[in-house]
């Protein structure tokens, strides 16, 4: 069975188990294709060699007209499993075509550079320059107001992506290994909403904001295996807020 295959039936198994409430704070999830419309999930298996997409949702109470921006960090310290016996990277060209730019066309406000911090079991996506990862300096995505935006202001605050990338794992052929991928909800240092359709500038949302975590398992199942590992995948899956 392809590997190709193998993602598929992680994501037909666990399609019933993605639906997630209204929150207020930020969801990782996963995707073998990247294509929005197909299935997300909370956690993936992958291969040696795959290609796994990442986005980050965001979430804002009913209250707000629309999103405003946030601040945050992409991480997996001390995970255990990042670019460990092989050679993992960052992509962050899916989110809109930009190699130094995750954020997505709408909440890019700002110009901003991303760069990836890494070694061994440690990742850390980031604001350029921010090398000794200070919270107040990380990715920020931000939208306009809306008198700016008019008619293109995204009005939406239930599960909007703001971010996305994706990550080429290496061809260890190694043991299993687990890559975790968080969003600290204490390194979120900057959470905003529009009040109003007239509202000039965005206003802190003092609610508790929630983070999130999520895994990439990268299993070398045995030949004959992979039908077998699909289905245990499903013991992955968690349910969202």
């Amino acid at each position: 069975m392809s590997a190709k295959l193998f993602f598929g039936m992680v994501a037909v198994c666990g399609a019933a188990s993605i639906a997630s409430a209204h929150g207020n704070g930020l969801d990782i999830q996963f995707s073998a294709t990247g294509n929005d419309a197909g299935v997300w999930l909370s956690n993936i298996t992958a291969a040696p060699s795959e290609k796994v997409y990442v986005r980050v949702r965001m979430s804002i109470p009913h209250e707000y007209y629309g999103i405003s921006g946030a601040r945050y960090n992409i991480l997996s310290n001390n995970a255990g499993g990042w670019d460990v016996g092989g050679n993992d990277s960052i992509d962050l060209t899916p989110a809109k075509g930009s190699a130094t730019d995750g954020r997505i066309s709408g909440f890019d406000f700002g110009g901003q550079t991303q760069v990836m911090f890494e070694a061994a079991s440690s990742l850390r996506i980031d604001a350029k320059g921010d090398n000794n990862n200070n919270p107040n300096a990380g990715i920020s995505t931000s939208q306009n107001t809306p008198g700016a935006l008019g008619t293109n202001f995204n009005t939406n605050i239930d599960h909007v992506v703001v971010y996305k990338f994706a990550v080429n794992l290496s061809n260890n052929q190694a043991d299993g290994r687990q890559i975790i991928i968080k969003i600290l909800a204490s390194e979120i240092t900057s959470w905003k909403g529009y009040q109003t359709s007239s509202s000039s500038a965005g206003s802190n949302i003092t609610e508790p904001v929630e983070g999130d975590t999520g895994t990439i398992t990268v299993l070398v199942p045995a030949p004959g295996a992979m039908a077998l590992a699909g289905i245990g995948a499903v013991g992955l899956l968690r349910r969202r807020r």
